[in-house]
């Protein structure tokens, strides 16, 4: 558990984190794959497309993130940064993360979209490539849900500090090659979900878990991510996504498509229902 030395209010104005924590991640974003590339044309012998170089990227790019983010935390003196119980908030967050993911393919195989191929897998390569995810949700998780949500949260509120915090988690992907625009819809979505996961069991315990479960599922178990094929770590299974973009037959995948959007919506409306027959009623005058 990440516990600075002193608690309690944050040392910075909120929008003045806002506007910082902004700023590096999208320098981070901007920056990192010229960077990896340098490093992988010196220390790989592989092309820009194989395992190497990805897990280079990741560790250059979500660990400047990490490293960004545990000092925004040290300096804004957050608190029980995980969470009060995280041994059980985050494998209840990846049932949440992978059963959301199993959703919204079921959708999309409803609608006829999900193309079975033939998988085999490397054991070694699917275990190292659970490092590399687990490394990039860690860093996203502590920089957006673990900093800044809660900075933003203690001055405008939880429900403005989700939904803006969602807002750069879903334009930062952007910077990263996301493009249709219901795709900027269900990173919207997605970083909604994982804020009230994270309000809901008091740090990021919980939001890591569903986002690493949705993430693993995706890339390392049905092989969804990238579309069509398989990522450089393999996958267990091989799903592609064919037919109209609006249920996940483009380059962007379940991320365009409708199938995720419905999904989200069936993860996040509980929570929002819950928080809001939670929210004391207004005193009568």
């Amino acid at each position: 558990m990440l516990t600075p030395p002193a608690a309690g209010k944050a040392a910075l104005p909120a929008w003045i984190v806002l506007i910082v924590a902004t700023a590096i991640i999208a320098a981070i974003v901007l920056l990192g794959p010229t960077l990896a590339g340098k490093l992988a044309a010196m220390v790989l012998t592989g092309d820009g497309s194989d395992a190497g170089f990805e897990a280079l990227f990741t560790l250059i790019v979500s660990g400047a993130m990490l490293i960004a983010a545990i000092a925004g935390i040290i300096l804004c003196r957050e608190r029980a940064v995980l969470g009060t119980r995280p041994w059980l908030g985050f494998p209840v967050g990846l049932l949440l993360g992978s059963g959301g993911l199993g959703l919204a393919v079921a959708y999309a195989a409803l609608a006829g979209a999900v193309v079975p191929l033939v998988a085999r897998p490397d054991p070694l390569m699917l275990i190292a490539g659970l490092g590399v995810v687990l490394l990039q949700v860690a860093a996203e998780e502590a920089y957006f849900r673990g900093w800044l949500q809660p900075v933003l949260a203690r001055v405008w509120g939880a429900p403005a500090a989700v939904a803006v915090t969602a807002l750069v988690f879903a334009l930062v992907h952007c910077l990263g090659g996301a493009r249709a625009p219901l795709t900027l819809v269900n990173l919207l979505l997605g970083g909604v979900w994982f804020g009230l996961l994270a309000l809901r069991g008091g740090g990021i315990a919980r939001a890591a878990g569903a986002h690493f479960g949705w993430n693993a599922a995706e890339q390392l178990l049905l092989g969804l991510d990238p579309n069509p094929g398989v990522g450089s770590f393999g996958s267990v299974f091989d799903l592609d996504l064919v037919g109209s973009a609006l249920w996940g037959g483009s380059a962007e995948g379940l991320n365009a498509s409708l199938a995720m959007t419905m999904a989200l919506v069936v993860l996040v409306a509980p929570l929002l229902i819950h928080r809001r027959l939670r929210s004391p009623a207004p005193a009568m005058a």
